[in-house]
């Protein structure tokens, strides 16, 4: 499976249950401020298979407080059920919201790629989707390198969009 969206495409509308018990539809949670979502299979995956995931997940709630100053929420998505992820939650004291895409909805239709461990199915490794205020994807970061992923984030959302052909040619 490969990525279906890239940059300058509006993020698609897709409802998942989130650890405080709502439904979200995430083209409604972008629109509200940049955001960044990150697609990661550490709740219940094990092992290696874990660690690349859950390393993006500390990155990010390491530096929560500074992407939530600069204005960026995050989100952290994966394919295990909400009671998982409400325990992974109080076991990483995360800042962030956790989003169960258990029917793998948002992954089948963003084209994240999934494994399979066992009966578990997850994303097979951590994607992050970056997009700004109006549900347009600024980015998407296929290779999360955690030391990194902060500073690529808040570079790429406070940068203004790159001027398309169809801008160029309306504006002469």
């Amino acid at each position: 499976m490969s990525i279906k969206v890239s940059a300058g495409d509006a993020l698609p509308s897709v409802g998942l249950r989130a650890t405080d018990g709502y439904l979200l539809n995430l083209r409604s949670f972008v629109t509200k401020q940049p955001s960044v979502l990150l697609f990661f299979g550490a709740p219940s995956l094990s092992g290696a298979s874990a660690a690349p995931g859950l390393a993006a997940v500390k990155g990010l709630a390491a530096a929560h407080r500074r992407l939530h100053e600069a204005g960026i929420a995050v989100a952290a998505i994966s394919c295990d059920s909400e009671q998982q992820q409400i325990e992974f939650v109080a076991e990483h004291s995360l800042p962030f919201l956790l989003l169960s895409d258990e029917r793998r909805s948002a992954v089948g239709i963003l084209g994240i790629p999934t494994m399979s461990q066992r009966e578990n199915v997850n994303v097979a490794r951590p994607v992050v989707i970056a997009v700004d205020r109006e549900g347009i994807v600024r980015a998407v970061i296929e290779r999360v390198e955690p030391q990194y992923l902060v500073e690529q984030v808040m570079s790429v959302l406070s940068e203004p969009m790159p001027a398309t052909a169809e801008d160029a040619a309306a504006a002469s």
